[in-house]
């Protein structure tokens, strides 16, 4: 099973997500909380850390651990983390060959979004999303 950490940056209303890009092996084109792969010898914590600022360029400061979940995408079974957490600094698209725009999104557009199954999946559990 594969190991990955997920940020959601939320402020006020607004939570920040950022679009795969359209080369991705998974859910090409789709909006997404932050957040890859654990790598061989760290900790949860430092990845999401190192994450967030690969990705978004942006340091990232953790508030709490979320919750854990398992779930399948593709051929991979993932177990994942889930932190929430603010960040300093203006997020910006930092590797385009894996993504392609960051936003900033109202509540209230999440359900017309066009995110990942798992993204949509944690929003439903948060009760920001209604299906």
């Amino acid at each position: 099973m594969r190991q990955a950490v997920t940020a959601v940056i939320r402020q006020g209303d607004k939570i920040l997500l950022h679009q795969r890009s359209l080369e991705s092996r998974g859910q090409p084109g789709k909006w997404e909380n932050a957040g890859g792969e654990i790598d061989e010898g760290e900790t949860p914590e430092v990845a999401i850390v190192r994450e967030i600022k690969e990705e978004l360029g942006v340091d990232f400061t953790i508030d709490k651990r979320i919750y854990e979940d398992v779930f399948k995408s593709g051929e991979d079974d993932w177990k994942v983390i889930i932190f929430g957490g603010s960040i300093v600094g203006t997020p910006e698209v930092m590797i385009p060959a894996e993504t392609m725009a960051v936003k900033w999104f109202d509540l209230s557009e999440l359900k017309d979004a066009d995110l990942a199954t798992y993204t949509r999946a944690d929003f439903v559990k948060f009760g920001w999303i209604k299906d």
